[in-house]
């Protein structure tokens, strides 16, 4: 047992392992880009999945990340070992490893950086010396976030807006969209993280309780998840678009539109973390981890969908 002194406003050189769980990651990278905005390039570096370039070029990160293949991330392979090398290039303060569900190249990766202090969120992973126990003591990800905003001094609601900014770098400056998507919804048809997917039977609720005030635009990460709903679609002669959804131009397309309905799939943390869209997020239960947020609405899969179409009308105004 040792008493922790140290304030970690104070350490100069970061390097950070984010979340391998995409939901989770979205929901740390405006943190990412908090510290990085304190630190500047020479003494910020985040550890992440190759399958993460896209959203950390949409946030300025992607210079001062270092990506890996899953795949090739073992002790032997040139990857590591280039992994290895580049992490020993200088001596860091700070690891902070945010990793949940990992495998020893990575712990042993995190105790190479030789920074003093190797911070996790699990008590009994080797190799880190220091476990992150936020005051309410949850295991949410988003209450590890908040703990840390508190401990590095970051302003949170300052971090969210930068983090949405960030996003818009691409575009033209003073550029407003005029199409006339203000009565279209998208409608994400990502299954759940937990729990059942979109049966045919709510997506046609939905989109019959919503007409014909409201258009509803069916989106997904892939044509394989709209194409089990193809024949209910086309009943209901409803639009449907395979979405890129892990990429930087998606923050595009999500300005477009007021509102996207969704299940707790993983790119619901992209759109609540990432994007200004107001988010309606039907879920079985009401005890989600995500916190409340001036843009979320949560109701329930069992309720009735022709007072949903209601509530959203009042929520996007």
């Amino acid at each position: 047992m040792f008493q922790y002194k140290a304030c970690a406003t104070n350490y100069k050189r970061i390097v950070m392992f984010l979340p391998t769980e995409q939901d989770k990651l979205f929901v740390i990278l405006p943190l990412a880009l908090a510290i990085f905005a304190k630190r500047g390039p020479d003494n910020f570096i985040a550890i992440t999945d190759e399958n993460n370039r896209n959203i950390l070029r949409a946030l300025n990160l992607e210079n001062v990340s270092l990506f890996y293949k899953d795949k090739t991330m073992l002790y032997g392979e040139n990857d590591f070992f280039e992994m290895e090398k580049r992490l020993q290039e200088q001596i860091w303060d700070l690891c902070l490893f945010l990793q949940e569900n990992t495998s020893l190249p990575f712990l042993y990766l995190a105790k190479i950086t030789r920074a003093t202090y190797r911070m996790g969120i699990r008590q009994e992973f080797p190799f880190l010396n220091i476990a992150i126990k936020n005051a309410s003591c949850s295991d949410s990800i988003y209450a590890h976030r908040s703990f840390l905003y508190k401990i590095f001094d970051i302003d949170s609601e300052k971090a969210e807006i930068e983090s949405v900014n960030a996003t818009r770098k691409n575009e033209k400056q003073n550029s407003r969209f005029k199409l006339s998507t203000s009565n279209t919804i998208l409608l994400n048809l990502q299954p759940p993280i937990n729990g059942e997917p979109w049966s045919d039977m709510e997506i046609s609720m939905i989109c019959r309780a919503f007409q014909p005030t409201w258009r509803l635009i069916a989106i997904s990460a892939s044509s394989e998840q709209l194409d089990i709903y193809a024949k209910t679609m086309e009943e209901l002669d409803m639009r449907s678009n395979p979405v890129v959804l892990h990429s930087e131009s998606v923050f595009s397309v999500l300005r477009q539109y007021p509102a996207i309905i969704t299940l707790n799939s993983m790119h619901s943390n992209l759109f609540l973390n990432l994007s200004h869209i107001k988010v309606i997020m039907l879920e079985q239960s009401q005890d989600n981890e995500i916190p409340h947020n001036a843009r979320l609405l949560k109701f329930g899969r069992d309720g009735n969908f022709y007072s949903l179409s209601k509530l959203v009308a009042d929520f996007i105004k």
